[in-house]
């Protein structure tokens, strides 16, 4: 076996050890948001490699450019797999809000459908306040589209291929229909009282 090759081993390894080292512990870093840790983590792995290829060019002539590329080359390596784990999270993180997002929504929507509901269902509510039934009153009438308006947008916010502009149309036709259902309650409350 070639003696320049057995010299240069100990850098290689030592900078196989210090990129395989560094990649995980740079996707930790990013993972907690830490920006000491990921600089002096990405330093201390970049002085590492950077001594190993030293040490290979003084162990003996050529090891040093074939460690170099080697390091190169890994260090390429590391980077593609850190990126794409770090561009994973921020997808998922995304997808994470935008579900909540829909959650809520779909939740403040449930509830005044619900309490709208519970006037057609309780004879004393809806006795005491006929209108809220009634979709021949103008404001009950805004209220049913309102909610039909905001189950299209639910149904559209819903979609797998839905984009942002899709959940921005479901929360204003939500805020729309809690706003309808106030003004149809008002209005039920002034015709009763």
């Amino acid at each position: 076996m070639d003696s320049g090759f057995l010299a240069g081993l100990p850098a290689l390894l030592l900078a196989a050890a210090a990129i395989g080292l560094t990649a995980p512990a740079i996707d930790s870093a990013l993972r907690r948001e830490d920006g000491e840790r990921l600089f002096w983590v990405s330093l201390t792995g970049g002085l590492a490699v950077v001594a190993a290829i030293a040490w290979a060019g003084l162990a003996a002539p050529g090891a040093g450019a074939v460690v170099g590329l080697l390091a190169l080359g890994g260090s390429a390596g590391a980077w593609y797999w850190v990126d794409r784990r770090h561009r994973a999270r921020k997808r998922a993180r995304v997808e994470k809000l935008r579900r909540r997002r829909l959650e809520t929504l779909a939740s403040r929507r449930e509830a005044v459908l619900l309490e709208w509901g519970s006037y057609e269902l309780d004879p004393w509510k809806g006795v005491e306040y006929p209108g809220l039934t009634d979709v021949r009153e103008k404001e009950t009438s805004q209220l049913a589209r309102a909610a039909r308006e905001a189950a299209a947008a639910h149904e559209a916010a819903g979609a797998g291929d839905a984009g942002d502009s899709a959940l921005e149309r479901y929360g204003n036709a939500v805020a729309e229909l809690e706003t309808a259902w106030e003004r149809a309650r008002d209005a039920a409350k002034r015709r009763a009282g």
